[in-house]
């Protein structure tokens, strides 16, 4: 295993970089960095010492927790010279009463038991800085004042008497203010002379003694002049509560779990062989926590790593992780463990969930026979939250290891119980996925708990528990059956075909998560091959719509089985191509299509055409438009006249966009039209993305949008994790066309939220393009760049694909925005010039009218005429108002005559305000205005310009509200903030303050615009900031 790299801290370390680089200057300070166990915090801190010109580290010990500043005396040890310790590390801190000293190490030394002061450094007194004294009691160095000092500290009983009590012979407790601005002192002498700052690195801060750590804290906050940088680390739990009060006023970063993508590229960092959709795997389970992936990829054997053979469900048993928890679980009383047992049990039983945090209905746990009081010690724990009736495991991985240090004859006494309960209700059957399984300790369940089931059944049911297969169909309803039947099989000893089906038959009426559960248990329970192999394609199919494409592709992996027949295998072809489309994860997923629709055609000749769409749509993505012609062909030739509509769907969509890329739009614009009209017959997710896809190419943006947020609902309402993140990225290239940005913005960083948490990284490439053009348009710099970086970063990303294109449009658009026309009229060729049918027309068309205006600015007219042709062809077929507004626009750039270029900007200026883009109009005003005022028409050019700055204004496009109020003041006009606190809100914002003010909830909110509450939150502060208002009911009055 390779050193743990930091993936996922980049904010993180820029945080660290930004204080040591303070206290280089002088300007020292400290930062407190928490986080749960095994989330990286010393690998944190580590490079921080490293950089250090006078590095001292301490980390907390919980044996030496009660002795009064060993930790200080560990952290100073070697180089401040202590009384009665000569500098060996482990060295106890008791200094000598008698006033004598121990000799400085070119440091400070601590002298008599009244209240020694630090020796002289370069003649001057070690408790002064630059001249001016640390601070004195009754006019006499900090070494006389009545308090202890560092030298007198260890004969203290604990540091929490009163302030200034005497230290010495007598015990007594020392003056904390004074130890405190010893160790500041100490830390500067330290310093004095270096050429670099003090960097004092204490880890795991919540095992420090509490005398050391208000020394340390006291320091820290009185170090904003000197070369001194304090970073403590501690655990966020309750163990470090009290840590985290004696350091309050310290700025605090808490490390948040690392995402699905810098945890798997964490995996590929340290383990370089491992496959990718087992480092999928591993990550889920591990819930972002860096310790634990690395524990869990160790734990591999080579056929594990290779996914030849699935990985462990939790840590081994010798995992020094696990060990921890375990000692946590062993001081849990016996009770709470076996409450949390039961909960384990259920929690391992279902499917992941989109939170992250596993558990049990609160319901189930006291018809077990529990008592809310059980969980209690666990929730003083923070092993536990019990919310909204329901008990969630916190550590990620708690709850599985917890069931696993569990004996066997309790893991299967615990899921007996459960299968017997009346678990039919719809909140015991989580319909979203939890995204990583917690742990827990050995427990056993009482026997009480199963003579209390009875009381808890509804009145004539059975009180026995199930004890197979006719008895769980007995209980009729699909959630009471699957509920019963997962546990059953959980401790099945082999096949159960009654059972199985059982299952299988159960599956059918729940979401997408919990049957691709149920099918993996009866493939499992299946003795049948050829029976299994189809229940586990199904399994892995109803995985990836759950939201789980590598444990889909896990479960395809085991397919292959001898006797398996022919279509079997083309399904699982197509399933796979389709996968590896939205993750972006072999770019050879069109073969594997074409392959699957031959093998489907005599078969079923709709699965076949459905592979043939996706093969299609994955030329499409990298450009290759000659390929996609033939393949349309190919697939149009299986067209008959009495299709369903659906398939009508398909077909009208094939033959418009093989128009459109074959250069002949004129020809394709009516079929789309066509697919727009059937979809309103239509409630599949997939073919209302494509009806939007379609709407989009035309220019029917509006309906574009409808649709794709259509296709996103229906989704989500029946538990379609995979298709709503695809659905969102068409949401907000609609919005983007539609020239609304802030609902661009919002909508693709919610998809590619949503998108990265599903294992879709093409499409959360998508997302991230069109953040990087929308923030580009609006000269957004590190903000366009960074979304760009984070398309780019990813290993093995298609050179060809649209999302590379979309980044280099939104660096050309950066380079317009700061009058850089040759870069970006560079970057742009590139995109333009595709050769061998290949290219991104999704890109080089609405990329156009900013390549002309970069050539044209440039001087070099005949080129951008020549690539303006195909976009005119384009708009004039679509009738989009806009983007024949955005045509007039290019046209009065190339304009040979003055009258010529007027006529051009006044008919882009109606056709904007036809079309609705009101930043689209603002750049054409603001160009018309340049060009009146160049022309000596300063009052004509102010009247588009002023107009043209209230829009940027309103959008908050700096960089273009930069260069309108230059070219105003060169016009004349004296220019002026706006006065209006509501005009400065985005159109987002303004959509959001004037429903919270009618009274809507975040969450209501957030159904409205299809966002999440998370993004309504954040808007909603900025409107509060910017209005000026603390309140909704002041929000209210300012919107009213």
């Amino acid at each position: 295993m390779q050193k743990v790299s930091l993936r996922g801290r980049d904010a993180d370390r820029a945080a660290i970089a930004s204080l040591l680089t303070a206290a280089a200057d002088g300007r020292g300070g400290a930062l407190v960095v928490a986080g749960p166990v095994g989330i990286g915090r010393t690998a944190l801190l580590a490079g921080a010492v490293h950089a250090a010109a006078v590095p001292l580290a301490v980390a907390g010990c919980p044996a030496e927790s009660g002795l009064p500043y060993a930790g200080l005396q560990r952290l100073l040890a070697g180089r401040v010279a202590l009384p009665g310790f000569d500098g060996a590390v482990g060295g106890s801190f008791c200094g000598p009463v008698d006033g004598s000293s121990g000799g400085p190490v070119d440091g400070p030394s601590f002298g008599s038991a009244g209240g020694p002061s630090f020796g002289s450094v370069g003649g001057s007194s070690v408790g002064s800085a630059g001249g001016s004294s640390v601070g004195s009691v009754d006019g006499s160095s900090l070494g006389s004042a009545g308090g202890s000092s560092l030298g007198s500290a260890g004969g203290s009983s604990g540091g929490d008497g009163p302030s200034g009590a005497a230290g010495g012979r007598d015990g007594a407790v020392p003056d904390r203010l004074a130890v405190g601005l010893a160790t500041l002192a100490a830390l500067r002498a330290l310093g004095s002379k270096a050429r670099g700052p003090v960097v004092c690195r204490i880890d795991d801060a919540q095992w420090l003694d509490r005398p050391s750590l208000d020394a340390l804290g006291l320091a820290a906050r009185r170090a904003g002049g000197d070369r001194i940088a304090l970073l403590f680390a501690l655990r966020d739990t309750p163990a470090g509560a009290g840590s985290e009060a004696v350091l309050a006023g310290l700025p605090y970063r808490r490390l948040a779990p690392l995402d699905l993508r810098d945890s798997r590229d964490l995996l590929a960092d340290a383990v370089p062989d491992l496959a990718g959709d087992v480092a999928g795997v591993l990550a889920g389970m591990a819930g972002g926590n860096p310790r634990a992936l690395m524990e869990l990829a160790a734990a591999l054997d080579a056929e594990q790593r290779h996914g030849q053979t699935a990985p462990p469900d939790t840590l081994p048993r010798d995992s020094p992780l696990r060990r921890e928890y375990r000692a946590v679980l062993r001081a849990l009383p016996d009770a709470t463990r076996r409450v949390l047992l039961v909960a384990a049990a259920a929690a391992v039983t279902a499917p992941r969930s989109p939170s992250g945090r596993p558990g049990c209905e609160v319901s189930v746990l006291l018809a077990a026979g529990h008592r809310p009081a059980d969980l209690a010690a666990a929730e003083r724990a923070d092993l536990v939250h019990v919310d909204a009736g329901r008990v969630r495991f916190v550590p990620p991985l708690f709850a599985p290891i917890l069931y696993a240090e569990a004996a066997l004859t309790e893991r299967h006494a615990a899921h007996r119980l459960l299968a017997g309960l009346p678990s039919g209700l719809p909140s015991v059957l989580p319909s979203t996925v939890p995204s990583v399984v917690p742990c827990v300790a050995p427990s056993a369940v009482p026997s009480r708990a199963l003579s209390a089931v009875p009381s808890v059944l509804p009145s004539g049911a059975s009180s026995e528990v199930p004890s197979g297969a006719s008895g769980v169909a007995a209980l009729g309803d699909p959630g009471a059956v699957l509920t019963a039947a997962l546990h059953l099989a959980a401790v099945a000893d082999g096949p159960d075909d009654a059972l199985a089906g059982v299952l299988a038959g159960a599956a059918a009426a729940v979401p997408p998560a919990l049957a691709a559960t149920a099918l993996r248990h009866a493939a499992t329970l299946t003795s049948e091959p050829v029976l299994a192999a189809s229940r586990t394609l199904a399994a892995a199919r109803l995985a990836w719509r759950g939201g789980e494409p590598h444990q889909a592709r896990m479960l395809l992996r085991s397919v292959f089985a001898p006797g398996v027949p022919e279509h079997l295998h083309a399904e699982r072809e197509l399933l796979l191509g389709e996968i590896d489309l939205r993750t972006g994860a072999s770019g050879g997923e069109q073969h594997t299509l074409i392959a699957a629709a031959g093998r489907l055609i005599a078969r079923d000749r709709q699965r076949s055409l459905g592979a043939l769409m996706l093969a299609g749509e994955a030329l499409l993505a990298t450009g290759r438009h000659d390929q996609f012609t033939a393949l349309a062909g190919r697939a149009l030739r299986l067209r008959r006249p009495d299709d369903p509509v659906a398939a009508v769907l398909l077909f009208e969509h094939l033959t418009g966009v093989s128009a459109l890329f074959s250069g002949d739009p004129s020809r394709g614009v009516e079929p789309l039209r066509r697919v727009l009209h059937l979809a309103a017959a239509v409630d599949d997710p997939p073919a209302l993305v494509r009806a939007a896809a379609a709407g989009i190419l035309i220019g029917e943006d509006q309906q574009a949008y409808r649709l794709a947020v259509r296709a996103a609902r229906l989704a989500g309402g029946a538990g379609d994790r995979a298709s709503v993140p695809h659905a969102l990225d068409l949401a907000a290239t609609a919005a983007f066309a539609l020239g609304d940005l802030d609902l661009a913005v919002a909508t693709a960083t919610e998809g590619q939220r949503l998108a990265a948490a599903t294992g879709q990284d093409a499409v959360a490439d998508n997302c991230r393009g069109i953040l990087a053009v929308v923030l580009g348009m609006l000269g957004d710099g590190p903000a366009s760049q960074a979304w760009a970086r984070r398309c780019r970063a990813r290993a093995g990303v298609d050179v060809d694909s649209q999302a590379r294109a979309m980044c280099v449009w939104a660096a050309a658009l950066l380079d317009v925005a700061e009058g850089r026309h040759a870069d970006a009229a560079g970057r742009l060729w590139g995109v333009m010039r595709t050769a061998g049918g290949r290219g991104h027309l999704g890109v080089q068309i609405p990329a156009t009218p900013t390549l002309v205006e970069a050539v044209a600015r440039c001087g070099d007219r005949a080129p951008a005429r020549e690539i303006l042709r195909a976009y005119d062809l384009w708009a004039s077929s679509t009738a989009s108002p806009t983007w024949l507004a955005l045509s007039a626009r290019c046209h009065a750039l190339l304009a040979d005559t003055e009258d010529e270029a007027d006529e051009r900007y006044r008919s882009a200026i109606r056709l904007h305000l036809a079309g609705d883009s009101p930043f689209a109009r603002a750049r054409t005003e603001l160009l018309y205005g340049e060009e009146l005022r160049r022309r000596r028409h300063p009052a004509a050019a102010r009247e588009h310009l002023r107009r043209a700055l209230a829009t940027f204004e309103q959008f908050g496009a700096a960089p273009w509200a930069q260069r309108t109020t230059a070219e105003l003041r060169a016009a004349g006009d004296h220019v002026t903030p706006v006065e209006e606190a509501r005009a400065a809100l985005t159109a987002q914002q303004a959509r959001i303050a004037e429903l919270v003010a009618g009274g809507a909830t975040n969450r209501e909110v957030a159904e409205v615009l299809f966002l999440s509450p998370r993004t309504v939150d954040h808007h909603l502060r900025n409107i509060f900031t910017r209005l000026g208002v603390r309140s909704r009911t002041e929000l209210a009055k300012v919107v009213s």
